[in-house]
């Protein structure tokens, strides 16, 4: 396949661009399982130089999406669905913490602009925009940390909602998961403004593990179908010798 990347006068960097794109074309099928991922092919896709590409798939590999051999070579892992789900169960007991302290802390200004939140995300799923709703499920997730007032669980948060930006993506891709997904977030709101903290917690926890588990299992269906594609494909070439 052939890897784009914008490479312009922006605050991400170079290394941090390359980074995003691969681990995004890695979790929605365009680097498939066991794809041989060649540095300098990489680099020239990109029209860049090999370090910043060295130094992301070095990043892939720390987070089990890639598999570098010795004096072999990095191919794209074939436990990819087991990468997401457990770093995603990481992040639900992290961000359930978060919700938790923000259900004890949130004062009665930020439920209202909590409130206003929600109304936004609503409106935007009923008008089916999801690149809204990814900017706007962001905001509503950030706003609870900053609530949170817990400079250790938001950095410890900011490290694995890195990873998993790829797999929000994929998941409000989806008109369903849309609709399911606003639901879950107005529970969320509301235990929070309840000040109920066990209650928040919970409501976060089920929501980001629902939501992992329909991005696993809809990436198992996608590499069966492409297994089959391709097994289809070789029976139709040996018809043809």
């Amino acid at each position: 396949m052939t890897l784009q990347i914008d490479i312009s006068a922006q605050v991400v960097s170079i290394r941090e661009k390359v980074y995003e794109t691969l681990k995004e074309a890695i979790l929605n099928g365009s680097l498939p399982q066991g794809a041989h991922l060649k540095e300098r092919d990489i680099a020239h896709n990109f029209g860049i130089s090999t370090t910043p590409v060295k130094e992301a798939l070095r990043r892939l590999d720390q987070e089990g999406l890639v598999l570098t051999k010795p004096r072999i070579g990095t191919f794209v892992s074939s436990n990819i669905m087991r990468s997401v789900e457990e770093i995603s169960w990481a992040r639900s007991a992290l961000e359930g913490v978060a919700a938790r302290l923000a259900a004890i802390k949130i004062t009665d200004e930020e439920c209202r602009r909590l409130e206003a939140q929600i109304g936004r995300m609503e409106q935007a799923t009923a008008a089916g925009n999801g690149e809204l709703l990814y900017e706007l499920n962001e905001a509503f997730h950030r706003f609870i940390l900053t609530v949170s007032q817990n400079d250790y669980i938001v950095q410890q948060i900011h490290a694995v909602r890195a990873f998993d930006k790829a797999v929000r993506k994929q998941a409000l891709s989806d008109r369903e998961e849309l609709e399911r997904a606003i639901g879950e977030h107005r529970l969320i709101y509301e235990c929070i403004i309840r000040r109920d903290p066990d209650a928040a917690e919970q409501a976060m926890v089920r929501h980001i593990r629902r939501t992992a588990s329909f991005v696993t299992n809809s990436l198992k269906v996608e590499n069966i179908q492409d297994i089959r594609n391709n097994q289809a494909l070789a029976r139709d070439e040996d018809k043809l010798q």
